[in-house]
């Protein structure tokens, strides 16, 4: 009976959505393959080349393995727009008109993939939806 060569020195978990993956790390000169690289099995299968041999992954990989199971379909946001800081815009307002103001930062991603932008409003400052902001040409700092 042949030897089992399966030996684990580490695992990771990775949520998608509702599905979660485990991916088993085992060494990949177990394998034939290069010191500092490892084979991987997920959801108890080895993920193997096409034609079937062995397939190694090493560190950076193995996090973009990981990256791609948890990203899956997940869409690239689309590059930042420019808008600096301290630009003067108008932003739309809930009753459809524009008040003028100038932003305070440049925009970033929110949790929901959207950019936004931080403004200041009556007082406040707050995030805008970018979508919201018109940019003017500015003649000076402020």
């Amino acid at each position: 009976m042949a030897k089992d060569k399966r030996r684990f020195t580490g695992s990771v978990s990775i949520r998608a959505g509702e599905t979660r993956f485990k991916a088993e790390l085992s060494p990949a000169p177990l394998y034939g393959g290069p010191e500092g690289c490892y084979r991987i099995r997920l959801a108890r299968r080895w993920l193997d080349t096409e034609d079937g041999a062995p397939r190694f992954f090493d560190r950076d990989g193995i996090a973009r393995l990981a990256a791609e199971l948890a990203l899956c379909g997940l869409e690239t946001p689309p590059p930042a727009p420019d808008i600096p800081c301290n630009s003067r815009v108008s932003v739309r307002r809930a009753d459809g008109f524009y008040e003028g103001t100038w932003t305070n930062t440049e925009p970033i991603l929110d949790y929901r993939g959207r950019w936004m932008i931080c403004v200041s409003l009556n007082g406040q400052r707050v995030f805008v939806p970018v979508e919201d902001v018109v940019v003017h040409a500015t003649r000076g700092a402020r």
